[in-house]
């Protein structure tokens, strides 16, 4: 596997762990959104060298035969990590020269995407050997005429964009004491700056439920236990009873797990149907066995994988 598959993959697994929540520089926090759509096509390469008569560079060309451009660690402001289609790539180029972006005396530049307000683009010159880093940045509202260098060539800048959450890690050298002062508000009232919540990491937690004797008096309710810690050596977290609808007790175990500063590896969910039946021929006993209680356990790997697909009850119950 190359680099650039092993950078991606890492990413995606990032993902499917439910990791999405992210934290950039000037505290710009959120729930963050990707995007990695098909390779690109033989016939969008074709057309890209047909256009400017030059081959891409090895780095950028793998990475669109793994994906056809991305939205990496978009916010709802629309900030983040956007690369574009090959064939976005060639209109967003000749519109740049149309409209002047790409400065007559400095139109060796293609535009492969955006991030933090600006344009990505790819030295053409430089890129044809790519012995010198070819990926420079310009603001919206400048011309490829003010240009920065990124210093990097696509495959480790990608890298490092990943690791920068989709920031832009060629700015934060910039940063210093003199200039930054670290955001101190000093006219902010000491008693009024509440410290920050402890976040606290546990390998796994598990959500037992167990069921009712009844599936059809509301005054029965199911009971949750909520373990957590290392398995086999689980502590009890919480024990509550939850209503007679499934849906609404497991929204509210989900409510319970994302409002602690807790982040999980693991959840575990384990189902039971007690060990008892209500009686509902009236024979005398109030009680009887039930002989074959169903069960169902299901893993999620974190939160994000818990919240986005809630366990269902089981058959019979609602």
């Amino acid at each position: 596997m190359n680099q650039i598959a092993a950078v991606l993959g890492g990413l995606q697994q990032k993902i499917s762990h439910g990791s999405t929540f992210i934290q950039r520089k000037y505290n710009e926090i959120g729930q963050a959104k990707f995007n990695l759509p098909e390779p690109v096509t033989w016939a969008s390469l074709a057309a890209f060298e047909a256009e400017f008569n030059q081959k891409l560079p090895s780095e950028y060309q793998t990475f669109l035969e793994l994906h056809d451009g991305a939205n990496l660690f978009i916010l709802d402001d629309g900030l983040g990590l956007v690369l574009h289609s090959l064939d976005q790539v060639i209109e967003a180029t000749n519109e740049a020269i149309e409209y002047e972006l790409i400065h007559e005396d400095f139109d060796h530049y293609w535009v492969i995407g955006e991030i933090n307000e600006g344009y990505l683009l790819i030295n053409r010159e430089f890129a044809k050997t790519e012995d010198t880093p070819y990926m420079y940045w310009v603001f919206h509202e400048l011309s490829t005429e003010e240009a920065d260098p990124i210093g990097q060539n696509f495959g480790t800048f990608l890298e490092y964009s990943i690791i920068a959450q989709g920031d832009v890690f060629w700015e934060f050298k910039d940063f210093s004491i003199e200039k930054d002062n670290y955001f101190v508000d000093e006219e902010t009232p000491e008693a009024t700056v509440k410290p920050p919540m402890p976040i606290k990491f546990v390998d796994s937690v598990r959500v037992e439920i167990e069921y009712p004797i009844s599936k059809t008096d509301s005054d029965y309710e199911y009971t949750v236990s909520i373990y957590e810690g290392k398995s086999g050596k689980e502590r009890l977290m919480s024990r509550h009873e939850g209503g007679s609808r499934f849906n609404k007790l497991i929204e509210d175990v989900r409510n319970r797990l994302s409002g602690r500063q807790f982040h999980y590896s693991l959840i575990n969910v384990f189902q039971t149907e007690s060990r008892f039946w209500e009686n509902e021929e009236e024979t005398g006993d109030s009680l009887i066995i039930n002989e074959s209680p169903q069960k169902q356990g299901l893993s999620y790997d974190g939160y994000r994988a818990f919240a986005d697909q809630l366990p269902r009850p089981l058959p019979g119950w609602k």
